[in-house]
């Protein structure tokens, strides 16, 4: 039998033995001798010691417990995303096709929404010739704001994942308008069909089918967005030389029904190709201003405001002034000015190349009236011009979508982006007739006011990549 330790050695064994609570130390000196004295003592002593040990196997399987948790949920977090969810494809078939779909989208909601112009010199000469140009104008207006004003309802819908119900509405909206339009002879029907019903149409539609490409695609994500947004320059050639070229031989009506039967047709393509990936969010409030709470999203969306402002202030003098192939001119230029600056942004960023394409842009309104006092001239501004515009255009979504973390949320960025910019599209343009009206018709004032507007949602703009480049540590933002 070993000789019994003694209190120094006791004390060195507890301090070299690692034990998680030390209660080691708390033991009282255990001696091997029996003392037939103090067995009463040694039987408390005994007692003591097996309650310690009890309360020592106790902590030790709770401190194993709670080590097993913390080595759980440490080997959680290592463990990778779900294979297939972040991974975007950024390329194949299936991202391409929704592109294309995104593409016909586009197409309808903006090329008929910028072929206005056509449709506003033919009211002003036959059905609603009793009405001023600021008058007429308000359709117009109506129906592009309602393709950003409803898409605070619509992005919502869309991060729900309610992508297809949301596109079939579209189509048969499109078609109620479209075909209730080719009838209406009255200002209250035109207003109710083209203004009311083919905007929400537009609106509905295109919300998610700019939102769905970015679901498919992040390093290239801009250039496909810019391809998507391709679709509004050629519809905003096409559909003005449809126009033109029937109205005449075929009249208001079938015209009408013409280019509803196009409409209809892409948005059915579009239903069939465009779609989600990511996991569905859960709707909490449809009203969620919080993404303006980031500072840099609230200049943002300020200076794009302000040149939406000046922007389609300036198309009352524009659908005034540039005859039918000079507009398609100005839209085949667009689409250059839609691809080439996505596509450099990229590599550099959206809002290092929007914020002087927006600057060119301004610049170019002070220019429009001297430009345009020759032929030359007047072709040379609608290319240099839709260039700058197509870029402000088409990288608003990329723009939004650079500024969001959590791709689940992009639709509903991107739509309250929208809400706030469609008072400005609502409000522009009636506001730019009303100047040339009190002007006695002189568009000076009109293209002051524009320039103006576009060149301090330029300086937003400029304050925006400011901000973002110094949180993210990079001028290319």
């Amino acid at each position: 039998m070993p000789p019994p330790a003694t209190r120094a050695e006791d004390a060195s064994a507890a301090a070299d033995s690692p034990h998680p609570h030390h209660l080691a130390e708390q033991l009282p000196p255990i001696s091997f001798e029996p003392n037939p004295s103090n067995e009463a003592a040694q039987a408390d002593a005994q007692e003591a010691g097996g309650s310690v040990t009890e309360k020592e196997g106790t902590l030790s399987a709770c401190g194993e417990i709670a080590a097993g948790e913390a080595k759980q949920v440490d080997e959680e977090k290592a463990v990778p995303p779900a294979p297939g969810l972040y991974d975007y494809p950024d390329g194949g078939w299936r991202a391409w096709s929704v592109v294309a779909g995104a593409w016909c989208v586009s197409f309808t909601s903006w090329g008929l929404t910028n072929a206005f112009g056509v449709f506003q010199s033919y009211y002003q000469e036959h059905q609603l010739s009793e009405f001023s140009h600021s008058d007429i104008s308000w359709i117009g207006s109506l129906q592009l704001a309602l393709v950003l004003a409803c898409a605070i309802l619509v992005g919502k819908a869309f991060d729900a994942g309610y992508i297809k119900y949301l596109l079939t509405i579209a189509a048969c909206l499109w078609a109620l308008g479209m075909f209730g339009l080719s009838g209406a002879s009255q200002y209250y029907q035109v207003f109710l069909a083209q203004g009311l019903t083919c905007g929400l149409a537009a609106g509905v539609a295109f919300i998610p089918a700019a939102s769905s490409v970015s679901h498919w695609f992040k390093k290239r994500r801009a250039t496909a967005l810019g391809i998507l947004a391709t679709g509004s320059s050629f519809g905003g050639i096409i559909y003005p030389v449809l126009l033109n070229h029937l109205f005449p031989k075929i009249g208001f009506g079938w015209t009408v029904r013409a280019a509803a039967f196009l409409t209809f047709g892409m948005v059915c393509v579009a239903a069939l190709t465009v779609n989600s990936r990511l996991p569905p969010r859960k709707i909490e409030r449809i009203f969620d201003f919080s993404p303006l709470r980031e500072k840099s999203f609230l200049i943002l969306v300020i200076g794009e405001t302000l040149i939406m402002w000046g922007l389609y202030a300036l198309s009352y003098g524009i659908s005034s002034n540039l005859a039918l192939y000079s507009l398609s001119i100005l839209n085949a230029a667009s689409i250059f000015g839609r691809v080439i600056p996505n596509w450099l942004a990229d590599t550099y960023g959206p809002l290092t190349i929007l914020t002087p394409q927006c600057f060119i842009s301004g610049i170019l309104i002070f220019l429009f009236l001297p430009m345009c006092k020759s032929t030359v001239g007047l072709i040379f501004f609608t290319i240099l011009f839709g260039f700058s515009s197509g870029a402000y255009v088409s990288m608003m979504p990329a723009t939004v979508a650079s500024l969001t973390n959590d791709m689940r949320q992009v639709g509903h960025r991107t739509a309250t982006m929208f809400l706030i910019v469609s008072v400005a599209a609502l409000t522009g343009t009636p506001i730019s007739g009303a100047i040339i009206s009190r002007s006695n018709g002189s568009y000076v004032g009109a293209f002051v006011c524009a320039g103006c507007f576009v060149m301090v949602g330029s300086c937003f703009n400029a304050a925006a990549w400011w901000v973002v480049s110094r949180e993210k540590g990079t001028r290319w933002v």
